[in-house]
């Protein structure tokens, strides 16, 4: 079976990248696996169709110069975890990480008082609620250019295929976010690999012509000012920048995580914008509902009143339940849904603003929001049916898994993401387990 897949306009032959199609709406004949083909033996891309990861490795990545920084161990809620933990928690505070305890004191509070407490979710992304411990890696390391040493040798590890698991290419992918107006980096927060990759793609579309502002999730719009005295600074002190943005304070991984991206940025003089919601914001729809937003065009743009479809709300609200491992009451979910659509609109208004001003946008953020079936890019989708979105998700492999429909990319359940890159696993604990001892544990 075959289908016929457009390729966007104005995308350039970059030497090393390998051949890259130019033209404006050309078709390209694609071979979507059948279902026989999609249980017949699988054969890992070669090496064209994988990821590299270069910053271990003497600086022969054709698009990037980006060197790693060192990695942190994250153990937090972020800066409000402390204003929804009462003095008298049943949990130790000296004992249970702070999304332990955020948890237990939602599980414990019920439906009445849950909308109140869900300013908990006010950083990170409530596609994957996770709030990783570090544990300690194995002894025998391995010498792979991976940072995350987990299933390294999975086949999946490093290749790209398609929404339906079609083998692709990172140079396809290149070519594609190249074409478009806006490009999607959906992400694990604590894995340091997809932020690598991340830089790679940001620095790689620069080299290409491009000049795309970076939009990221984890600064919020209130910070738009101090990036802006960044931008005019000429030493461009990213140990100072990260102090400006209360990074550490405000809850997400470290920053060194995040550094080789504002380092790619940084090279190739690419603006750097906040995006999402800030915390009083949060604060406000979480408690107040929509009705917390003011009158006028952007609650109007952002469409908040509409329901969702019946199917995505309920899919939506069961990602959060799983998120949350099961502990949420009922009564928290619908704020929760309805603050992760705020976020959404907030991300796309503002990728819309930073392409305005260069002609592309890179957003950096949890793959919750880089889905194209309800989040940021249905919305740009929406407000600029014009304008190409491509985006990307990249997936953690697992132990005995190594065929991409054990993920969900097939032809008969697509995923929803242009592409997706596999990458080994930063953290192999069973943090629902984990957590739900220490609540255990807190009752006895």
């Amino acid at each position: 079976m075959n289908r016929s897949v457009w390729i966007p306009s104005s995308i350039v032959l970059l030497t090393g990248l390998g051949t890259v199609f130019v033209g404006t709406a050309d078709r390209l004949p694609q071979t979507v696996p059948s279902e026989a083909a999609e249980t017949a033996e699988f054969v890992p891309p070669a090496r064209e169709a994988r990821v590299a990861v270069s910053y271990r490795r003497d600086g022969d990545d054709p698009f990037s110069e980006v060197a790693v920084a060192t990695v942190e161990p994250f153990d937090g809620a972020g800066d409000h975890a402390a204003e929804i933990i009462p003095a008298n928690s049943l949990l130790p505070a000296q004992t249970v990480p702070k999304a332990a305890r955020s948890l237990q004191r939602l599980a414990a509070a019920g439906d009445a008082k849950a909308e109140a407490l869900i300013i908990a979710e006010s950083s990170g992304d409530a596609s994957t609620g996770r709030q990783p411990a570090m544990l300690d890696k194995p002894a025998e390391a391995t010498a792979s250019a991976w940072q995350s040493e987990y299933f390294a040798d999975n086949p999946l590890v490093g290749a790209v295929f398609g929404a339906d698991g079609t083998p692709s290419s990172q140079d396809a992918l290149l070519g594609a976010a190249h074409g478009a107006r806006y490009v999607l980096l959906g992400e694990i927060h604590d894995n340091p690999d997809h932020h690598l990759i991340q830089a790679d793609i940001v620095g790689g579309l620069a080299k290409l012509g491009a000049k795309p502002s970076v939009v990221f999730e984890m600064i919020p719009q209130g910070f738009a000012g101090k990036l802006a005295a960044f931008e005019e600074d000429p030493d461009k002190n990213l140990e100072t920048l990260a102090e400006r943005l209360e990074w550490a304070e405000r809850g997400w991984p470290d920053f060194s995580l995040y550094r080789p991206i504002f380092e790619s940025a940084v090279a190739n003089d690419l603006p750097i914008r906040a995006g999402n919601l800030d915390r009083k914001t949060v604060r406000a729809i979480a408690e107040d509902g929509v009705a917390a937003l003011p009158e006028g065009d952007a609650r109007r743009r952002w469409r908040l009143d509409d329901p969702m479809p019946a199917a995505q709300s309920a899919e939506l609200a069961e990602t959060i339940r799983e998120a949350h491992c099961g502990l949420m009451p009922d009564g928290a979910i619908a704020p929760m849904t309805l603050v992760q659509r705020a976020r959404d609109a907030a991300l796309a208004e503002a990728m819309i603003g930073a392409a305005g001003e260069t002609g592309s946008a890179v957003l950096i953020a949890g793959s919750g929001h880089v889905r194209n079936d309800w989040a940021v890019p249905a919305i740009l989708a929406e407000r600029e049916p014009q304008s190409r979105a491509v985006s990307v998700q990249m997936v953690e492999g697992a132990e005995g898994e190594g065929r991409p429909a054990d993920y969900g990319l097939t032809s008969a359940t697509p995923a929803p993401f242009d592409f997706t890159i596999f990458t080994p696993r930063q953290n192999v604990s069973d943090r629902c387990a984990e957590l739900r001892a220490r609540m255990g544990a807190s009752a006895d």
